[in-house]
């Protein structure tokens, strides 16, 4: 698992911990018959079933139903981009569930903030899933290798 504090500011790494939000793994796919979804679909040969890929973007469920009850509430994880755009690495997505949406709002708005600077294509969404206020969060924050890591 890639971990968030080798692409990332001690700052990002500070408000992660500060508000409960938990790294896992990056799964690079998962069946659309899942509780998973990636906002990017493929349909995988010979019989044509789809496929969600790890893309940017908000359109992404990484916090299974099940774990509302008994499990985070609030993941990040860091890994592949496997849009659309073809295979990049550094791809952050954050998924948080809060107490209402303004509380998602402000905690979006201090995650962007808290990017590394040369953050590329940050998008958050706040809204309701399973009725309850979410935020979602896409950005490419980079690869040590092109001087989006820090110490």
């Amino acid at each position: 698992m890639r971990r968030l504090r080798e692409l990332a500011p001690p700052a990002l790494d500070e408000v992660m911990r500060r508000h409960g939000i938990e790294e896992i793994a990056d799964i690079p796919a998962v069946p659309a018959t899942g509780g998973l979804r990636y906002a990017h679909t493929v349909r995988l040969e010979p019989d044509g079933e789809p496929w969600y890929l790890r893309s940017h973007g908000t359109d992404f469920r990484m916090i299974p139903r099940a774990w509302l009850r008994r499990g985070p509430r609030r993941c990040c994880s860091v890994g592949q981009d496997l849009g659309a755009d073809g295979e990049s690495d550094g791809l952050l997505l954050v998924q948080a569930f809060t107490d209402d949406l303004a509380e998602a709002e402000r905690l979006g708005a201090e995650l962007v903030r808290a990017l590394p600077p040369g953050t590329e294509e940050p998008a958050t969404r706040v809204g309701l899933e399973w009725g309850r206020p979410c935020l979602w969060l896409s950005a490419r924050i980079g690869h040590p290798a092109d001087g989006g890591a820090h110490d």
